[in-house]
C-alpha cells in the first residue's frame, strides 16, 4: 500500500480478506505496528494468485495500523475543560461560534479554524457540518473544551472528501466560544409570548394601509429590542429580515397587505386542513 500512496482499508471478520489476516488483525491497537505471517491454507492455499503469490506460499505482512472503527460506533466525547456555574447549554437549532482543530488518530494535521481571521460559525441541526461535529457541539457550555472522536460513518464515510481521505476516522478539538438561542426548524422569527392581536395595523406604522420593507425591518427590530420576540441568530440579521419580509410580500410588489400577511403557525395549520 506504501508503493499506492493509499491506506488499504477493510472490514475484519466478514471474510472480505484472507482468513490469515482476518486472524492476523484481531486485537490490534491505534498505531500498532505488526507482522503477521500467513501460512498457504489461511492464504491462497496450494494454488497461488496471480502472477505475483506461488502455490503454497508463505505470506509475511508488516502492517501499521492507523485508525479502526465498528459501523455501530458512536461519537466519543472528552471534555477537557467546563466552567464552572454552567446553566446555560446548547440545544439544537441554536447557533454557535467555535474553534477547532481537526487530525486524524496518527496526529496528521488535517483542518483549524485558526487559520481563518474568525471562529466557525454554524447553526446546529441545520445539517451544515459532518454529524458527528454536530453532535458533538451539543450540551456545551460557553468556554468548553473537548475532544471528539468521530469514526467514519458520522464523518466523510469510506468515501472521504477533499483533504480527508476515506474511511477517516477524525479527532477534533473544540472550543465554544459563543452561543445565540435558536428558533424552530423553519422559522425566521417567534415571538416569546402572544403576538399582537391587531399585528398589522401595529406594523403600518403610518397607517396607510401598506407595509414596505423598511416599515417590516423597524418593527421587527423593535420587538427584538423590546424582547418580544427574537430572530433566527445569523451573522447577518438584516439578510433574516429581508428574507422574512420576501416570504410576506407574496406577490412581490415590494410591500405588504394585510390579505398577505399571515404568522407561520396559521400558515402551519392552513397546510394541515388542506392534507386532511
Amino acid at each position: 500500500s506504501y508503493s499506492r500512496n493509499h491506506t488499504y482499508n477493510t472490514y475484519i471478520g466478514k471474510g472480505y480478506i484472507i482468513p490469515g489476516m482476518d486472524q492476523g488483525l484481531q486485537g490490534v491497537c491505534v498505531g500498532e505496528r505488526r507482522r503477521v505471517v500467513v501460512p498457504p491454507h489461511l492464504a491462497y492455499g496450494e494454488n497461488g494468485a496471480g502472477s505475483k503469490i506461488p502455490g503454497s506460499a508463505v505470506l509475511i505482512f508488516d502492517v501499521h495500523i492507523i485508525d479502526f472503527h465498528n459501523p455501530a460506533d458512536p461519537v466519543e466525547i472528552e471534555t477537557v475543560f467546563r466552567p464552572e456555574g454552567c446553566n446555560a447549554t446548547t440545544r439544537d437549532r441554536d447557533f454557535v461560534r467555535y474553534h477547532y482543530n481537526c487530525s486524524l488518530l496518527d496526529g496528521t494535521r488535517l483542518f483549524s479554524s485558526h487559520d481563518y481571521e474568525k471562529p466557525q460559525e454554524v447553526t446546529l441541526g441545520a445539517s451544515k457540518v459532518i454529524e458527528g461535529l454536530n453532535s458533538g457541539l451539543l450540551n456545551m457550555c460557553v468556554g468548553e473544551r473537548r475532544v471528539l472522536i468521530v469514526p467514519p460513518h458520522l464523518g466523510h464515510g469510506e468515501s472521504g472528501a477533499r483533504g480527508v481521505p476515506g474511511s477517516a476516522v477524525l479527532r477534533f478539538e473544540v472550543e465554544l466560544i459563543s452561543m445565540e438561542e435558536g428558533v424552530p426548524e423553519g422559522y425566521l422569527f417567534i415571538w416569546h409570548g402572544d403576538p399582537p392581536a391587531n399585528l398589522y395595523e401595529q406594523m403600518d406604522l403610518n397607517q396607510d394601509g401598506e407595509i414596505p420593507a423598511e416599515e417590516f425591518s423597524t418593527f421587527i427590530k423593535s420587538q427584538v429590542a423590546e424582547g418580544k420576540g427574537r430572530l433566527m441568530p445569523s451573522s447577518d440579521p438584516e439578510k433574516v429580515i429581508a428574507d422574512m419580509f420576501r416570504n410576506q410580500d407574496r406577490n412581490q410588489d415590494g410591500k405588504i397587505t394585510s390579505e398577505e400577511l399571515k404568522l407561520k403557525s396559521d400558515e402551519d395549520q392552513e397546510k394541515i386542513h388542506e392534507e386532511l
